[in-house]
């Protein structure tokens, strides 16, 4: 790993990005745009893992603004978005329906991670005239015969003193190697301060809900284009278990196996996963 800042990064977070609200069920959902007053491009939506936000987007989505209107958003409790008195499985496939809903970008392509990805399959479930096609990155799915994975339901960190404590003790779960310039910007963009001091952007009460989830007879109602992207060296998600998701899902593409990738593939090879995702986006256009 090097430390050196390509200038590729720093170009990234230097494009505008804008933030709008929207109401989904009662609780205000934040989205952010790169450009779009481009009304005339089709529409490009990115979501992110669990307890993430979408921040984790800007070094990869002002890459697409020359084809799409692009747009990233928050999940309810997590990173800009308001917080739900009780999460539910459908709480977040909702967040989807309301961001393209206001953006004005249905049917749109959306890109989803681990987390968001599950959540997508189960939108493309429920609102397929909203969604024109889903790219889902590593993201694991129950199947027949799974046992519901075991929560680990520590207490939530006491507010930091200041935001360089809370960076310090940022982790990615599960933890993989990472260039430190990505580290810092995730750690930097998870933190709010509060009059306690430095807290995390997610609703402590997430700690509770279940990561992921599963409903054996949804994918096979999955009428709208899927491809699903696999991490080769993913610990979440087996090569079997990517195979079976696909299977399960009538029509949907993959697993499209991206070389020498861990689960937080957008960390390991920024680039490699923008060119991926342009090959995907012009072979579905």
């Amino acid at each position: 790993m090097t430390s050196a800042v390509p200038s590729w990064f720093e170009w990234a977070l230097q494009q505008p990005r804008q933030s709008h609200f929207t109401d989904a069920s009662g609780t205000r959902i934040h989205h952010v745009s790169w450009n779009a007053g481009d009304t005339h491009k089709p529409g490009l939506l990115f979501a992110h893992g669990f307890l993430g936000h979408s921040h984790w987007w800007d070094f990869i989505a002002p890459f697409f603004t020359e084809q799409f209107r692009v747009f990233a958003f928050d999940f309810s409790g997590m990173g800009e978005s308001g917080h739900r008195d009780e999460y539910r499985s459908d709480s977040f496939v909702r967040d989807f329906a309301a961001v393209l809903k206001a953006a004005a970008i249905a049917p749109g392509v959306i890109v989803a991670h681990s987390f968001g990805g599950s959540r997508l399959l189960q939108a493309c479930a429920t609102f397929p005239e909203l969604i024109r096609h889903a790219i889902v990155l590593d993201s694991y799915y129950m199947l027949p015969g799974d046992l519901r994975p075991v929560i680990d339901r520590r207490p939530a960190p006491r507010p930091y003193p200041d935001a360089n404590t809370g960076m310090a003790h940022f982790r990615l779960i599960p933890g993989q190697d990472c260039e430190p310039w990505l580290i810092d910007h995730l750690a930097r963009t998870s933190l709010r301060q509060t009059e306690a001091g430095w807290t995390w952007r997610f609703d402590p009460s997430l700690r509770h809900v279940q990561p992921v989830d599963g409903d054996e007879s949804l994918l096979s109602r999955i009428t709208v284009p899927v491809t699903y992207v696999h991490a080769e060296m993913s610990a979440v998600v087996s090569a079997d278990r990517a195979n079976r998701i696909v299977a399960a899902i009538p029509n949907a593409r993959g697993p499209v196996t991206m070389a020498q990738a861990h689960h937080h593939l957008m960390l390991d090879h920024p680039l490699a996963l923008v060119d991926l995702l342009r090959s995907l986006l012009e072979q579905s256009s």
